[in-house]
Order: structure tokens, then C-alpha cells, then sequence
């Protein structure tokens, strides 16, 4: 038989729950079709580097510059290109589980990365304009980026269905403005 803890221990489901839920509360994910955008994104990224190395490789091979040190560099390139996009499956998993944002009611927030974590709080009195990016990829999948500027810097929330994505901004731009009314 096993001893009974007492009451209000740190060890009990519930406070550890407890403990951990407030710390979460209101950070919400991209949705998951992001994956697949940054996987195409990666993939036309890699085709437009091994075309450049292609266009370089010929120029060079044209005009006598075919060397070792040309070769060496070319090579270099289009292996670090190929082994971009082989890794990239393993990059989005992990770029996405651990990708979030809030819109509270002071900020908003955006957190990224496992090994090298980035959280970023923007109060509402520091944001200059909301807007939104989409490039065709996303406009097929349904998906648009809003950016926050502020004087220093832009932040963004990498992708949200794009009715969403207009209500976010609106949102960020209601809560501008009563941020900055009330100072």
C-alpha cells in the first residue's frame, strides 16, 4: 500500500496541471497547412539556388573561369541547397510545434524555437500599423501572414487562414486605438 500524499501537494495531478495551464493559456498555433507552405517555399528556394549555380557554372565554363576554386564554391552551394531541403521536413516539425502567438488584451505576443527560444511582447501603445503579406503559395492554401510594425521592428504571426487573418487585424488595430485613447 501505497502512502496517501496530502492535500495541496505539489505532486498531484491537479496542482501540477494547475501549475502548467497558466503559463499556456491563450498561446494558439499556426494552422497546421503551414507545414506543407514551407515545405513548397523551401522546395522553390532550392530550385531558384541550383539554377543560379546552373547560370554561374555555364558563365564560368563560357569564358575559361572553369577553375577549382569556381567548381569548389559552385559545388558548396548547390550541396548546401539540396541539403536545406532534404532537412526541411525536420526543420517545419519542429519550426511549427513550437511556433505560437497570443493577442491579449495589453499585447501581442509570438513565441518560436526549441534550442534557441525567441518570445517577442509588442504593447499595443508601441504598434504603428497592422497589415497582412500572402505570397502565392499561401493564396493557394488559404493562408495570408499579418505583420505588426512598430517604430524598431516588425513582427509577424507566419500564417492564419486569411478570414482570420483580416479579424486579427482588425482586432489589432481596435485595441491600437484604445491603447493609445487611454494614454
Amino acid at each position: 500500500m501505497e502512502p496517501e500524499e496530502p492535500k495541496g501537494s505539489a505532486h498531484t495531478a491537479g496542482s501540477a496541471a494547475n501549475f502548467t495551464a497558466p503559463i499556456d493559456a491563450g498561446w494558439r498555433p499556426l494552422p497546421p497547412r503551414i507545414r506543407t507552405v514551407w515545405l513548397i517555399n523551401e522546395a522553390i528556394e532550392t530550385g531558384i539556388w541550383l539554377a543560379v549555380c546552373a547560370v554561374v557554372a555555364i558563365v564560368c565554363v563560357a569564358n575559361g573561369w572553369w577553375g577549382v576554386w569556381q567548381r569548389l564554391i559552385v559545388a558548396l552551394a548547390a550541396t548546401y541547397a539540396v541539403l536545406d531541403l532534404a532537412f526541411q521536413p525536420l526543420q517545419t516539425k519542429y519550426l511549427y510545434a513550437f511556433t505560437r502567438f497570443r493577442i491579449g488584451e495589453r499585447d501581442l505576443a509570438t513565441r518560436k524555437g526549441w534550442l534557441f527560444r525567441r518570445s517577442i511582447t509588442t504593447p499595443y501603445t508601441r504598434v504603428q500599423h497592422v497589415d497582412t503579406k500572402q505570397n502565392p503559395v499561401q493564396r493557394h492554401f488559404g493562408l495570408t501572414t499579418v505583420v505588426v510594425h512598430t517604430a524598431a521592428d516588425e513582427h509577424e504571426i507566419a500564417a492564419l487562414d486569411t478570414a482570420e487573418a483580416e479579424r486579427m487585424v482588425a482586432l489589432i488595430t481596435e485595441r491600437v486605438a484604445m491603447a493609445k485613447d487611454d494614454l
